[in-house]
Formats: structure tokens, sequence, C-alpha cells
């Protein structure tokens, strides 16, 4: 009877003793489960970003193409007009006060019968709300 005593006694120590011990091995899984979802999240974060960024860049250049491709509907001698500069356009390259992006086209004689233009399309930093770096440019020559 002592004996079975002992035993129960003994057993109820190691149950003790086990429940402390899954505690805290339940403590540490919750730990690193919290530091995977944190760098998970990071990542996903700066995912983000980099779409947010190729998608202004994308958009930037787009809008510089469309530009050149209106300017090359009208004649050589009309090209000159289109000079412009820090003009606000919206994403589909309309003039617009969004701020999204900024617009500027630059008329440059390379020679008596050749011009050459590009146009420089600007894109907002969003944290900043300035126009500051980052751009697209593309150029194109015409001849008479």
């Amino acid at each position: 009877m002592k004996q079975l005593t002992e035993k129960k006694q003994g057993n109820k120590n190691k149950r003790k003793s086990c429940a402390g011990v899954v505690m805290v091995e339940a403590l540490v899984s919750l730990v690193l489960f919290a530091i995977f979802i944190t760098g998970g999240c990071k990542l996903l974060l700066a995912h983000r970003q980099l779409t947010d960024m190729a998608r202004a860049h994308y958009t930037a250049a787009n809008i510089a193409k469309n530009h050149l491709e209106l300017i090359r509907s009208f004649d050589y001698s009309q090209r000159g007009d289109f000079a412009e500069t820090g003009i606000l356009v919206n994403e589909a390259g309309l003039v617009d006060s969004s701020r999204r992006f900024r617009r500027n086209t630059v008329y440059n004689p390379a020679s008596s019968n050749i011009i050459e233009i590009a146009v420089i399309v600007e894109i907002m930093d969003r944290k900043t709300l300035d126009f500051t770096g980052r751009s697209e440019t593309l150029r194109s020559y015409y001849a008479e």
C-alpha cells in the first residue's frame, strides 16, 4: 500500500513538472510564431511598395509615350509649340491638378532639319509629396 501511494505521488510530481514544460514550450512557440508573422508582414509591405513603384514608372512611361505620339501627329513646323514645363497630369496624361505626375517637354533643334523632343514625366513621392528624383524620360528625333 505504501508503494502504491508513493507511485501516485510520483506521478503527480511528474504531471506538475510536465505541465510547466508544456507551458514554456507553448510560450516559446508563440514567440517564434510572432517573429515569423512580423517578418512575413514586412515582406508583404516591401512587395507592395515595389509593386506601387513599378506601376508608377510604367504609367509615367506610358504618359511620355502617348505625348510623343500626339506630337508626332502634327506637322514638323508645329512641333516646337509643344514645349512645356511643369504641367501636372493624372494617370491618363490629361492635365489635372491631382499632382501624381509632372510632365516636361523639351524641344531641342539638333540641326537645321532635325529636332529632338524629350518628354520627362516626374513621379510624385508619396511620403514627401514632392517630385524628387524619380522620373521617366523618352526622346524622339524628327526630321523635316
